[in-house]
């Protein structure tokens, strides 16, 4: 039996519930990639699961996949690959879908310090990530990170309830 790989599929934004349950009738392992956030509608306050990084959808498989049959889903843009035409994540993709994993592929709020341009996650799942804060959208009460990671996946929204400025 081939070992356990990790790969990734570009979809058609705020698709990726369709294309998460295709990928499992297809008999794909999906990882999830949901964060908790703080949503204002109507004037409220509300907790909601967004996807961390829209488009994209993370899933594994023992060997390659079926791409053909994997593109048959009109949602899926194409699969993710490597300049060396190569789609199986590696290093720190890799690592970041195991951790996704680990976490059941939900992310609860964090807590953060501003360090500079710097963030540093000290509390919940992220707390061991660091990286820089390039968007703040007040109004939802979230951040965008710039994670420190020289793979496909670098920028995450984030939920705040504590950022403190140094």
């Amino acid at each position: 039996m081939d070992k356990e790989a990790f790969f990734c599929v570009f979809c058609k934004s705020g698709n990726e519930t369709a294309v998460e349950t295709f990928l499992k009738e297809c008999g794909y392992t999906v990882i999830s990639s949901l964060s908790e956030r703080n949503i204002v509608k109507n004037g409220k306050t509300i907790k909601e699961n967004r996807h961390i990084i829209p488009g994209y959808v993370f899933f594994s498989n023992n060997g390659e996949p079926t791409w053909d049959k994997i593109m048959e889903c009109k949602y899926i843009l194409y699969p993710l690959k490597y300049s060396d035409n190569t789609k199986q994540l590696r290093e720190h993709d890799m690592k970041f879908v195991q951790w996704l994993k680990r976490h059941n592929g939900g992310i609860k709020i964090s807590k953060a310090i501003q360090i500079g341009t710097k963030i540093k996650i000290i509390e919940g799942p992220l707390k061991e990530y660091e990286g820089n804060i390039i968007k703040v959208n007040k109004r939802q009460k979230c951040v965008a990170v710039k994670i420190n990671t020289e793979g496909i996946i670098n920028t995450i929204w984030l939920s705040y309830e504590y950022i403190k400025e140094k």
